[in-house]
């Protein structure tokens, strides 16, 4: 099949180097680093039913976090963009995306260590742990993801990239979805601390290894884009004020379609991921080893349909595989409403495999690298960072929704997270609707919001591409 805007890569051969096959695989491997997300997800569980937080406080916790990722993520963003000293040298990027990778694996083990007996202070040390762990984890994550759109710089190669990703982004889930709640179940079970401690003890490891590949081949930048770069920091073309760079991003109608509909999609997304395990527990009187086969079902089901993605990524806008992809995953929250029993979650696991394979790596990517160009001609500058940034502000409030969400909900139905509690017929319908209406609803209202905002269409993105070879960016 041929990949869309092929005559206009074919027009930009010699202006910009394209990268071997290794980087293309050594850049992929960076989707490992979902096994660190993967034990973060717990942290909500681990916070609830073994510090025994009061949910009233959950919320708190990720508002405070959520303010700290709001202030530093578009200022680190800004910084980095504007940052000279090392770009010659070693690359605008890479510096930041191997310090980021280095150090955010170590606040993340931290926060699992039950320090304190005091819930005051455990409330302390767990926030503290989380906002260092994001601030790190946002220096690796805003580099990786600026890099990418000025990397790679062909249409074919970067759905090739995102394939590669997304392969890889399913044996990490693959990796955490069986061994994660295995370890723990091993390790005494989600009642003990020293289950998450050791687990997550595990988990970096096996980012640390990873490390290896993705930091020699992956992220290096060529000398012809670090002298581009110097040359553009000399020109005044990659960086302006920090606010009045924010506030142009913030008006920028494509990127803030785009960013608000995350917000509203990713909060769902959330809702239907966090709430599964109290789902498995309390609705179906499960242990936390039951997640095992549904979550071997929905990577397996993922790794099977990547192809799929790659080449509708190829034919269509990333516009309309966008809205595919959330209208999917729309439907597939609604039909989780019907699931009373292990065997529904089961079936299930295999169609929701269908959207994650498409929606978590290859779409959302496709459709920031085209706005990042569409930004980039309209302001004759490359401030990739900065524009991350703003996304993940928004991003990091998802997590303070959807805690709100659920106490919310708990707190109307009755919901009793404590170990081996009894659950009225009330508060095990308010643990369903947690994964199924609320996240339906929610990437309904997420699907109108970018359809009217977002207007970068195929004919756009092409055009754009053409001029950003004119304006040497």
């Amino acid at each position: 099949m041929t990949a869309i805007f092929s005559e206009d890569d074919e027009n930009i051969q010699g202006m910009f180097k394209r990268p071997d096959k290794k980087q293309e695989i050594g850049f992929a491997l960076s989707s490992f680093y979902i096994l660190l997300f993967g034990m973060w997800g717990s942290l909500q569980f681990y916070a609830v039913t073994i510090l025994l937080i009061p949910i009233f406080i959950i919320p708190i916790i990720y508002l405070i976090y959520s303010i700290v990722d709001g202030f530093n993520d578009p200022l680190i963003g800004y910084l980095t963009d504007r940052s000279t000293r090392f770009t010659e040298k070693y690359g605008k990027r890479y510096p930041w995306i191997i310090i980021g990778s280095i150090l955010a694996p170590i606040p993340l083990i931290l926060a699992f260590i039950p320090i304190f007996n005091s819930v005051i202070l455990a409330v302390i040390w767990l926030t503290v742990m989380m906002c260092v762990f994001e601030t790190l984890a946002t220096l690796r994550e805003i580099n990786q993801e600026a890099l990418f759109p000025d990397l790679f710089r062909y249409e074919d190669q970067r759905s090739t990239v995102l394939g590669y990703g997304m392969f890889f982004t399913l044996v990490a889930q693959f990796i955490a979805a069986i061994t994660i709640p295995l370890i723990i179940y091993l390790l005494g079970g989600a009642t003990e601390s020293i289950a998450f401690i050791g687990t997550a003890i595990y988990i970096i490891i096996l980012t640390y290894i990873v490390l290896v590949p993705y930091a020699l081949w992956g992220v290096k930048e060529s000398e012809e884009m670090k002298q581009r770069r110097v040359k553009l920091d000399q020109e005044l073309k990659g960086h302006e004020p920090v606010l009045k760079t924010v506030k142009r991003v913030l008006k920028d109608r494509n990127w803030m379609g785009l960013v608000i509909s995350f917000l509203i999609w990713g909060t769902g997304g959330l809702c239907f991921i966090g709430g599964m395990n109290y789902f498995v527990l309390h609705y179906l009187g499960l242990g936390i080893e039951a997640t095992i086969l549904p979550g071997f079902i929905l990577i397996t089901s993922a790794v099977v349909t990547i192809p799929f993605w790659v080449k509708l990524a190829r034919k269509i806008s990333a516009k309309n595989l966008n809205i595919i992809g959330m209208s999917l995953s729309a439907i597939g929250f609604f039909v989780y409403f019907f699931v009373n029993d292990y065997t529904g979650i089961v079936i299930m696991s295999a169609f929701m495999g269908i959207v994650w394979s498409g929606n978590w790596g290859i779409v959302g990517r496709m459709v920031q690298a085209q706005a990042i160009d569409n930004a980039s001609v309209t302001n004759g500058k490359r401030e990739e960072a900065t524009y991350q940034g703003i996304l993940r502000v928004f991003s990091a409030f998802t997590y303070f929704f959807q805690s709100l969400i659920f106490v919310i909900v708990w707190t109307l139905t009755g919901y009793n997270p404590e170990r081996r509690a009894n659950q009225t017929e009330l508060a095990r319908l308010g643990l369903k609707l947690n994964i199924s209406l609320i996240p339906a609803s929610l990437a309904l209202v997420a699907i109108i919001i970018f359809v009217i905002m977002y207007t970068i269409n195929k004919e756009k993105a092409l055009l754009n591409k053409k001029k950003l070879v004119e304006m040497g960016l």
